[in-house]
């Protein structure tokens, strides 16, 4: 036999190729984890600067006794507030498509690059969060691995400190996944006799939590992300144990750039987030540019404690 169509033969002469791509679009493995959830919202009111200043309430206090029944109108005492400075600045991510990109389309178009820079919102969130853990003055070193005794560790210096976990404001832990495999295989080596309870997160406790929710053990709410930085010189992971009110941010609107940024260049107007775009008409290139202006800040230093274990 001769001549026969082949598949490969065609591929040589043009009339197939290797592969084509197919609509579907798989997503990308990553860890999408936004803390915003464990931190407390201050709502952005500042006119004429880019820092806010925000009051921490003094702490009440027992009153003393009279030193008689007509007299001893006692001393005055100090009203211990405090304060703590957000100062937001512009984080930026960008693409830059070239116009044959957009011709010969695809499955990743401008509207997914767009997409793709709306989801990092959450995700620089999470990385502003965690690099403020190595700022605690409070520390637990829990050695080569994290255990059981390193986590209650971190539950004692809270508490200690007077930090308060509740039912509805319970402490928050969030650790490294490698922290988070120490810690469950410390909980299993604890023996089937132990009261020592974890909790895995249900899938409705999950949704409401959103990515990076773990469970809960011992009345703490555990996540994992792998933004929790490394230190002493990239030798441990710096998690961080805290509760409600310990850590704080702010988002500026981008509504305050209406008028700024010309209305033809906007892509995205979402609240905190604005996406447009830059045109190099003389080279085809067309830029994607996001914009966030936010602040993450520690708000009361003994409300949270560092716990160190080995990479």
């Amino acid at each position: 036999m001769a001549d026969e169509i082949t598949f490969s033969s065609l591929s040589s002469a043009g009339g197939r190729v290797a592969n084509v791509l197919s609509a579907m679009l798989f997503e990308k493995l990553h860890d999408p984890t936004d803390l915003r959830a464990v931190m407390t919202e201050v709502p952005w009111g500042q006119i004429g600067s880019d820092s806010m200043r925000v009051t921490v309430d003094g702490a009440p206090g027992a009153f003393a006794a009279a030193s008689s029944e007509t007299a001893g109108g006692g001393a005055n005492a100090a009203y211990g507030s405090g304060k703590f400075d957000l100062q937001i600045a512009r984080y930026i991510r960008r693409y830059q498509m070239s116009d044959l990109f957009g011709v010969s389309g695809g499955p990743i178009d401008v509207n997914k690059v767009v997409q793709t820079l709306a989801d990092g919102v959450g995700l620089t969130m999470t990385d502003l969060l965690t690099t403020l853990f190595n700022s605690l003055s409070s520390s637990v070193d829990a050695g080569t691995s994290l255990t059981v005794d390193g986590f209650y560790n971190g539950v004692y210096t809270l508490n200690l400190a007077g930090a308060v976990s509740t039912a509805e404001a319970p402490y928050s832990l969030v650790l490294h996944p490698k922290q988070m495999n120490d810690l469950r295989a410390s909980i299993r080596g604890e023996g089937a006799g132990s009261p020592i309870q974890y909790t895995e997160g249900a899938a409705n406790a999950l949704m409401a939590r959103g990515p990076g929710f773990q469970g809960t053990f011992q009345g703490v709410n555990l996540w994992q992300s792998d933004s929790v930085t490394k230190v002493d010189t990239n030798t441990h992971y710096s998690a961080g144990m805290f509760a409600k009110d310990c850590f704080a941010y702010t988002m500026a609107p981008v509504r305050a750039l209406t008028g700024h940024v010309p209305a033809s260049n906007i892509i995205v107007d979402a609240g905190e987030l604005l996406v447009e775009n830059s045109r190099d008409g003389v080279n085809g290139l067309t830029t994607a540019i996001a914009s966030l202006f936010v602040a993450v800040a520690e708000t009361q230093d003994a409300l949270g404690v560092e716990i160190k274990s080995d990479v």
